[in-house]
């Protein structure tokens, strides 16, 4: 079962920014990279083609799970502009960048568990709340979890001063937690990462888990950005139960 939903997880992860999808702008695909042994190292790499460019890119980022800050020299960027330039490519090059950090914590060895994902083209399903458990099983849901998700003015930063729309930030609270109400606040507005400053719109798109051997569990909800033109990028927002 758990084996099943990791592939799901992944697989609709790579069919998130498929070019055809009937939205504008362009939404990059996630991929989940892993944990470290501790849990406090979580890495994913999200990928695309540039809407308007029509330029690959592939971006590799390293997540502080206690603190949510990027690790020190990190996120890893790549983005290819000559014309044999393509998404292989571009993937290819921003992994064996980041392939240094990825063997320092051991990511691979725990990739943890894609528990839910909520893509911007699954029909009928809310964008602001999550709900979902950490082990598949038949039967009702097991010591469920829910994550929502808030949308709050901030002030506009310097350099989105020229978009027409309202520039928002987001906060995030765990709502349930195993079957119980809950209100834990994750993460407020005013820690939008700085290239994400100028987003208009945001979605949960998605939650792992991991639970590191004699330590207490991390999940960290994923996070859609969209700005004014509906490009999306991810946010990985690390909670602690």
């Amino acid at each position: 079962m758990k084996k099943g939903l990791i592939f799901g997880g992944m697989l609709a992860a790579a069919l998130a920014g498929l070019p055809g999808a009937s939205l504008a702008g362009d939404i990059a695909s996630i991929q989940p990279i892993g944990f470290s042994a501790d849990g406090k190292v979580f890495a994913f790499q999200e990928f695309g083609i540039e809407e308007g460019a029509n330029t690959p890119y592939s971006n590799t980022y390293f997540i502080d799970t206690e603190t949510g800050q990027y690790l020190e020299g990190t996120p890893f960027r790549t983005e290819l502009t000559e014309k044999d330039a393509n998404l292989s490519k571009a993937r290819r090059q921003n992994l064996t960048a980041a392939r240094s950090q990825m063997d320092k914590y051991d990511l691979l060895t725990n990739p943890g568990l894609i528990a839910a994902f909520n893509p911007p083209t699954e029909l009928g399903s809310p964008s602001k709340t999550l709900r979902y458990t950490t082990l598949a099983a038949d039967g009702p849901p097991k010591s469920p979890y829910t994550l929502s998700l808030g949308e709050m003015p901030v002030p506009t930063p310097k350099d989105c001063a020229a978009i027409d729309k309202r520039i928002i930030g987001f906060s995030l609270q765990m709502i349930e937690k195993e079957g119980a109400p809950n209100r834990q606040a994750a993460r407020q507005a005013t820690t939008v990462p700085a290239e994400r400053a100028c987003s208009v719109e945001y979605r949960i798109g998605g939650a792992m888990v991991y639970q590191p051997e004699g330590g207490n569990p991390v999940h960290v909800a994923l996070v859609l950005a969209f700005d004014a033109e509906r490009n999306g990028r991810w946010i990985a927002v690390p909670v602690h139960p």
